[in-house]
């Protein structure tokens, strides 16, 4: 059984990671969050059997894996704590998607104040980098339309079918 937290669950992001997991025979929910409490039916009525209640965010404590379901810099300042308890990190939004500082700023106008953790994300597409996933402590977790776009070509790039040269 994998002991599961999921962080900004009264989202749309977060109800939905919880949706799919209560439903899963190898996850325990361990602890949902929301700033402002509750129960989890408050925010998705869909759940209104689930029974959990949500915590503040700071009574958070260590399991195997956490997701996070937060802005930008909410999954920055997070992730670096759930790091450091020892917990799995699966990061939903944009903090850690792309590898390049300059360009991060650039697109979202903002410092990162964490770039040694983006640097050791690994990009989550578990059809390509199953292993790298695997063995990962941070993973960004990438958007609905790069994964489209990337599992879509990668058989093509694969075998050579694509010109990279002004990719």
């Amino acid at each position: 059984m994998i002991n599961v937290g999921i962080v900004g669950a009264s989202g749309y992001m977060g109800g939905e990671v919880l949706r799919v997991l209560m439903d899963h025979p190898g996850v325990d929910i361990a602890w949902a969050t929301s700033r402002t409490g509750g129960r989890v039916e408050e925010y998705h009525p869909n759940l209104y059997d689930s029974g959990i209640e949500l915590i503040h965010p700071e009574r958070a404590t260590p399991c195997d894996v956490v997701f996070l379901a937060l802005p930008t810099a909410a999954s920055i300042r997070e992730s670096a704590r759930f790091l450091a308890m020892g917990t799995k990190v699966i990061d939903l939004g944009s903090a850690f998607r792309l590898q390049d500082r300059a360009t991060w700023e650039r697109v979202y106008g903002q410092k990162h104040g964490q770039w040694t953790l983006a640097e050791q994300a690994v990009y989550g597409i578990n059809e390509l980098h199953s292993a790298d996933v695997e063995n990962a402590s941070l993973i960004a977790n990438p958007g609905c339309f790069s994964s489209a776009a990337i599992l879509a070509l990668a058989p093509l790039m694969a075998e050579g079918l694509v010109e990279t040269e002004r990719l």
